[in-house]
């Protein structure tokens, strides 16, 4: 049976891991495809999304079970909780059957067109599409958001600082070739 998809409101990404998946915390678990969505508390769409994902999750696990600590995928925002709400998502890699390695979700630009590859940044605004897995636990019952497809909406690159460029040229020892000395100096010798 095929599950159901559902699609975020367009909102600012953090942490974009969706082109190669990365390493969780727990070792022991798969690598995985993850992101986070800032939806806005004052904007009337995103708290429309997140209260049909409340009604998701009764229809799931019904009005009874009681919700783990962390049921639901979405919590307050640590930089900014008062204005936005961070809303997870999360699929891991799996091995197949025949050995090969599931894929990560799907990615296409603004006009549907696929990624070419580039490293999604913070600030950059997308549209989610996920299914839900829902699970049960010792603790209680929760949902994870898995991405499945992500539209790029707004661009902003991924740029990985240099810490090397803090640095000036000097005299000295040089990878290529050993000690870049003066010719005054070399004279001293």
């Amino acid at each position: 049976m095929a599950k159901d998809i559902f699609r975020t409101p367009l909102a600012e990404v953090r942490w974009a891991h969706l082109i190669t998946p990365r390493h969780q915390l727990d070792k022991s678990k798969p690598k995985a495809w993850t992101c986070d969505l800032l939806l806005p508390n004052n904007n009337e769409q995103a708290q429309s999304f997140l209260l049909a994902m409340e009604d998701q999750f009764i229809a799931l696990h019904g009005s009874r079970k009681r919700r783990a600590e962390k049921g639901f995928p979405w919590k307050p925002d640590k930089e900014k909780p008062s204005e936005l709400t961070a809303v997870r998502f999360k699929v891991p890699q799996f091995q197949r059957r025949d050995g090969s390695l599931s894929e990560g979700p799907r990615i296409v630009d603004a006009k549907k067109q696929p990624w070419e590859g580039a490293a999604i940044g913070n600030g950059s605004k997308v549209v989610v599409a996920f299914d839900i897995y829902d699970w049960d636990g010792e603790n209680g019952c929760g949902m994870t958001f898995q991405p499945r497809a992500v539209q790029v909406v707004e661009f902003v690159p991924y740029e990985q600082v240099d810490p090397t460029d803090s640095f000036e040229e000097q005299e000295g020892y040089t990878a290529a070739g050993g000690w870049d000395v003066d010719d005054d100096e070399e004279a001293a010798f």
